[in-house]
């Protein structure tokens, strides 16, 4: 239990904003959630009951926010909990909203979206932290409207803070609220790119179980990671990992991601997918190719590495391949529907100047 309580707003009411809020409360903070669409509260009470199971257990009453402003208007913090295509117009409504120094944080950041918030927060002459986390706090599946089933409690969380003078404090923000190990990383592009392994896992084993996604089986990922899936995943990481040597970085594979997460032993990943599913651990298999597995991870991963990549002059012909591949079959621009990227401006900059940027966004330093 926390030995202060913070009124933190939940921006998100899908499975993580439940999640979210699970673990919030469950520490003693008091999260105030928001739906974007309104669909996902519609017909709660202000104070509303969430229900966990499975790595979190209990029952904890919440707030349920009527409006944008309703959530932020006292919140000592926020926590974003959409996926990657929701990222960009939640900022923009929330930007007006926002107040000097409350932290903000993106859980699970992608594509530089903090770059892309301190945009808006520099044309408003106004600065607060903005906390981009390589991750969820849970894993997690909505059961329905007010219960969740949490697979998974993170146990460690990296997080880059901008602008960089507000680190220290924003670090300690983030383990008080979630309890979880914080290592920090140095700017948005480590965490956007060099330290959210999912892309690399989640669109290999997707891609090649389309046929299943398409016939809405059900189906399990780890199950399904087989030697040829786990093959394509550790060509794309290799070349994850190439782009971040190219920016100064060395990151752990996405084989340490999944032992230092679910403390499995290291080993290929169709043998570390094989233990977690002998273990009865995992997520189900989309049944849509709209899920954020496919989507998100394409435009906001994929899309996004591939870009930074080529104005690194990094080659990356896996993920060129992936992805065009990905959108012949489904029938989509993934590159397009990434909306982020145009708001970074990056285009013509050198490698040091996209580091600032990522370290400082659009924040005077």
């Amino acid at each position: 239990m926390t030995l202060r309580s913070l009124k933190v707003a939940v921006l998100g009411a899908g499975s993580m904003g439940l999640a979210t809020s699970a673990l919030l409360a469950s520490r003693g903070h008091a999260p105030i959630m928001w739906s974007p669409s309104g669909g996902s509260t519609h017909g709660l009470a202000p104070r509303t009951v969430i229900r966990a199971s499975g790595a979190l257990a209990g029952e904890w009453e919440i707030g349920i926010a009527a409006s944008l402003a309703e959530a932020l208007g006292e919140a000592d913090a926020v926590v974003l909990a959409v996926d990657g295509g929701g990222h960009r117009p939640v900022m923009e409504a929330a930007a007006p909203l926002l107040r000097p120094g409350v932290p903000f944080i993106i859980g699970a950041a992608h594509s530089m979206g903090a770059v892309a918030l301190s945009a808006l927060l520099a044309a408003r002459d106004i600065s607060l932290p903005i906390i981009s986390w390589n991750t969820t706090v849970a894993t997690a599946h909505k059961t329905d409207a007010t219960s969740v089933d949490i697979r998974t409690v993170r146990p460690r969380i990296e997080a880059a803070v901008m602008p960089a003078r507000d680190r220290a404090a924003a670090l300690d923000l983030c383990h008080e609220l979630t309890g979880a190990l914080i290592e920090p990383r140095g700017d948005a592009l480590a965490i956007a790119l060099l330290s959210n392994s999912n892309p690399v896992f989640h669109v290999p084993v997707c891609l090649l179980n389309i046929s299943r996604i398409e016939h809405r089986e059900s189906w399990a990922p780890y199950g399904q990671t087989t030697e040829a899936v786990g093959r394509l995943m550790e060509a794309l990481d290799a070349e994850r990992i190439a782009v971040a040597q190219a920016y100064g970085s060395t990151i752990h594979s996405l084989n340490e991601h999944f032992h230092r997460s679910f403390r499995t032993p290291l080993g290929p990943m169709a043998q570390m997918n094989a233990t977690l599913f002998a273990s009865g651990r995992g997520p189900k298999g989309p049944r849509s190719v709209d899920h954020r597995y496919i989507s998100q991870d394409l435009s906001y991963g994929l899309v996004f590495a591939a870009e930074v990549a080529r104005l690194a002059g990094v080659a990356t012909p896996v993920h060129d391949a992936t992805i065009t591949l990905a959108g012949a079959s489904i029938g989509r621009d993934y590159k397009a529907e990434n909306t982020l990227l145009e708001a970074l401006k990056l285009e013509g900059l050198s490698v040091p100047a996209i580091l600032q940027r990522a370290t400082n966004g659009f924040f005077e330093t």
